[in-house]
């Protein structure tokens, strides 16, 4: 066994090896370890909070008991009580309350000890969502999208776990000096247009399109004082307009919430929940917090010119838009644990007295280019379209693939000419570089047979090959660099064939019917390593086409097959299969495609006349001494 071989078998056997090692010993005593660090901070954290609550209980406690006396004077003077104040002994919908499921994350809730109003929930129904409104701090609890599936079933983006976390999406806090007042706490009563009696529990209002809607949500903070938030929804916009209006003279501002991000919506969870990410765009610079990136929990706070800021799952978004940019805070907060990422957003007050109304644009959608790109303000950047050097490039491949569909409502069809397209435009250079390899290929055997002669000598084995290329007229670079050329490209459609909304849900033919996922004819008894339980055709027909593409002289990486070490001809089709096995379908197509092509393209050159061989020499030829020039003879001029 040569020594490449042994060398590669080592390589493949070391990997194996920990593999085995981190899934039988490492992993599973880390595990344990994580849990019982989570136990134990739950523990405390429940005991804080159940501190915390009993002592909120107590001050309101105190001050309801200072508010009714004061009252009861008031009322022997003949004084009204003042409007939005409670009368002795009244417990009405604005009395402050601790918000449900106010817990840590993963922890039981804790049993709040004031009294408050039962939570009454509105739906809002239009074609393009279905919201449920809280009254409970006036927050947005479940939003619902009907043109787009996940096992049949229109994708939830919000969780509705009663534990996942207090602040959800549209939370709002009041900001004083020294003071923080969670609305939350706040049970608010619903009114359509804000007149008339309040929404019941369970009444759903239907947006037609074209139509707005507007619903006023009116509450009181444990002063007294009336605090109001207002929705205003249009029929078919994915967008609506939010709003809270408050006392300028007690707060400062107030922070949005975007609660603990969104949950996933795929069926492949674990490849949903590494796309997490929370995002802000203050002035021109993008800020991103990810949790594929971070070892536990982190915060990381920033101000600027707010543009947005918005939470966001691999296909889907929830973003609050300014009317205008306006100076802001900003915090972005990731878990890797519990793949939970935030941001909360605190924007001044406006005023230093009076009423304070701010009001926000907010996105609830998918990440399409198009609608995101007509708000104007960059929110398009959250697309994932890979480094920034290879945007422009995607955003064509993207524009391409749109105008096809227009033509071919088959994304399947469309990926495959887009793949055609690409292999003409770049058909001189992949011809350049695959004829290239075929010379280098020819050259193998000499290049062995010069390792040969002068083992052990690397310089002078080194000479004598770079003087064969010279002689053959060979550049060992051509078949490299060619295919370097083309790597934005590939690049950028790698990012659109995996991240845009697009592919999403859509067919191909026969079993494929989800592009953006992994194709699946069956699923096996058993669960193999690296592939799991599903029978997957295409990744098995890419690696068959790779092989073939190996036999005539081409590696998936764009050098020469012959120049790679002994076995890697056969590895690198498996390993090739193995890593694109669990890859969108859509992904493969166009893998398979291209590899296809390339395959008809080596063929076509392998039937073109054969390179002319370089004469074998057997030793080096020393150079012919230089004759000795005559001396030269001036001629006389004639005179």
């Amino acid at each position: 066994m040569s020594m490449e071989r042994r060398a590669l078998l080592a390589f493949v056997l070391s990997i194996a090896l920990f593999f085995v090692w981190d899934a039988v010993y490492l992993r599973p005593r880390l595990e344990k370890a994580r849990r019982a660090q989570e136990l134990a901070q739950q523990r405390a954290e429940r005991q804080r909070r159940a501190d915390s609550l009993a002592a909120l209980g107590a001050g309101e406690a105190g001050r309801a008991t200072s508010a009714d006396a004061s009252d009861a004077a008031r009322a022997e003077r003949g004084v009204p009580t003042p409007a939005g104040a409670t009368a002795p002994g009244a417990a009405p919908a604005g009395t402050l309350v601790p918000a449900p499921g106010d817990t840590a994350q993963g922890a039981a809730p804790v049993e709040p000890t004031l009294d408050r109003a039962p939570e009454r929930r509105v739906r809002i129904v239009s074609s393009r969502w279905a919201l449920e409104l809280s009254t409970w701090g006036g927050r947005i609890v479940s939003a619902r999208l009907p043109e787009f599936l996940t096992a049949g079933r229109p994708v939830e983006l919000f969780p509705q776990d009663p534990d996942w976390t207090s602040e959800r999406v549209l939370s709002v806090t009041l900001v004083g000096e020294r003071e923080r007042v969670p609305l939350d706490a706040v049970s608010f009563d619903v009114r359509r247009g804000g007149v008339g009696e309040p929404l019941d529990d369970g009444a759903t209002i239907r947006v037609d399109d074209g139509r707005t809607v507007r619903l006023v949500l009116r509450g009181a903070l444990p002063d007294g004082r009336t605090v109001e938030r207002e929705y205003v929804f249009t029929g078919g916009h994915r967008d609506f307009e939010a709003s809270v209006r408050f006392d300028a003279e007690r707060f400062t501002g107030a922070t949005w919430s975007l609660g603990p991000g969104m949950r996933a919506t795929e069926q492949n969870v674990r490849d949903d929940e590494s796309n997490f990410r929370a995002s802000v765009l203050l002035g021109e610079e993008m800020h991103q917090k990810k949790t594929r990136g971070l070892r536990g929990a982190a915060t990381e706070t920033f101000s600027g010119m707010l543009r947005w800021a918005s939470v966001q799952t691999k296909y889907f978004t929830t973003a609050l838009i300014p009317p205008e940019p306006v100076r802001a805070e900003v915090e972005l907060t990731g878990n890797r644990k519990t793949h939970h990422v935030s941001a909360r957003v605190t924007l001044p007050a406006g005023a230093a007295g009076g009423t304070a109304d701010q009001r926000l644009r907010v996105y609830v959608g998918p990440l399409d280019m198009d609608e995101l790109s007509a708000f104007d303000v960059g929110l398009e950047r959250t697309i994932e379209m890979g480094w920034k050097m290879f945007r422009p490039i995607a955003l064509i491949v993207l524009w391409a693939m749109k105008k096809l569909y227009g033509v071919i409502p088959n994304y399947g069809w469309v990926i495959i000419i887009i793949s055609a397209l690409t292999k003409v435009l770049f058909f001189r250079l992949t011809h350049k570089s695959f004829k290239s390899m075929k010379e280098l290929q020819a050259l193998q055997p000499r290049i062995e047979a010069i390792k040969q002669k002068y083992r052990g000598d690397q310089q002078r084995i080194g000479q004598e090959t770079m003087r064969l290329y010279r002689e053959a007229g060979v550049n060992p670079l051509g078949g490299c660099l060619p295919m370097l050329l083309q790597m934005p490209v590939f690049i950028a459609l790698y990012n659109v064939l995996r991240y845009t909304i697009e592919l999403r849900g859509a067919p191909w033919l026969g079993w494929i019917t989800d592009l953006s996922r992994q194709d699946v004819l069956f699923h096996l008894p058993l669960s193999l390593p690296f592939i799991g339980d599903a029978l997957s055709v295409l990744p098995l027909v890419m690696g068959a086409t790779m092989v073939a593409q190996s036999k005539l002289g081409g590696s998936p990486t764009g050098g020469s097959s012959a120049s790679m070490p002994a076995g890697f001809q056969t590895l690198m089709p498996i390993m090739f299969t193995v890593l694109f096995y669990r890859m969108p379908s859509g992904l493969v197509l166009y893998w398979i495609v291209n590899t296809v092509l390339s395959v008809a393209q080596q063929w076509y050159i392998h039937r073109e006349a054969p390179t002319t061989p370089v004469p074998a020499r057997t030793e080096p030829e020393p150079a012919a001494p230089a004759r000795p020039r005559a001396p030269h003879r001036r001629r006389a001029k004639k005179r």
